[in-house]
């Protein structure tokens, strides 16, 4: 029985605590779902990111190795350079060495 009369009344927030357990159930399933989806998301950009860097790698590595080429070009068209350049020299010195010695014996020839 009971003591006073507000004893046999029913309050709107009496059931309360078993509709916000209800809710909070509800939205700790949604929260463990978007988690779950979200580790599976970060997971798979990982896979993709390790992917973009081997084929990032790999470009970088072609890109070495074509500029290494072309210093390999230039350097062998410098080399060639220096070579005829060193030649001419040299054809011109012994041009100069072979008059200096007709002239030379052209003299002692006439002496």
């Amino acid at each position: 029985m009971p003591v006073s009369p507000l004893g046999n009344m029913n309050f709107v927030n009496q059931n309360v605590s078993y509709q916000s357990t209800q809710v909070s159930n509800e939205v700790a399933k949604e929260g463990f779902a978007t988690l779950m989806n979200m580790a599976e998301f970060n997971e798979k950009e990982k896979a993709a990111a390790k992917l973009e860097k081997v084929n990032e790698s790999l470009e970088v590595q072609e890109e070495i190795k074509e500029k290494s080429e072309e210093e390999k070009r230039k350097k062998e068209e410098r080399q060639a350079k220096k070579e005829q350049t060193e030649e001419e020299k040299e054809n011109s010195q012994t041009e100069e060495n072979n008059e200096i010695k007709e002239s030379i014996h052209r003299l002692d020839m006439s002496i």
